[in-house]
């Protein structure tokens, strides 16, 4: 993984209903996922994130500076 991906995000977000998935793409991502959500289950390299959960986890992605792709106004 290098710094950022192509579209210079670090970490992917989807919504899968219920879910949340919290891709890395970066290496920075990477290490903030294994830095945060070490507690979360692992769907291969995505923490999957009650949706409960996905706001003040995508706030603290955000306060440490990382680009996610994924959001919606």
């Amino acid at each position: 993984m290098s710094n950022r991906d192509e579209n210079g995000f670090d970490i992917r977000v989807s919504n899968h209903g219920s879910i949340f998935l919290v891709h890395p793409v970066s290496e920075r991502g990477r290490n903030w996922v294994d830095d945060h959500l070490d507690h979360a289950q692992k769907l291969g390299n995505a923490a999957a994130v009650e949706h409960r959960y996905i706001e003040p986890i995508v706030n603290g992605i955000l306060e440490d500076c990382l680009w996610i792709e994924g959001l919606r106004s």
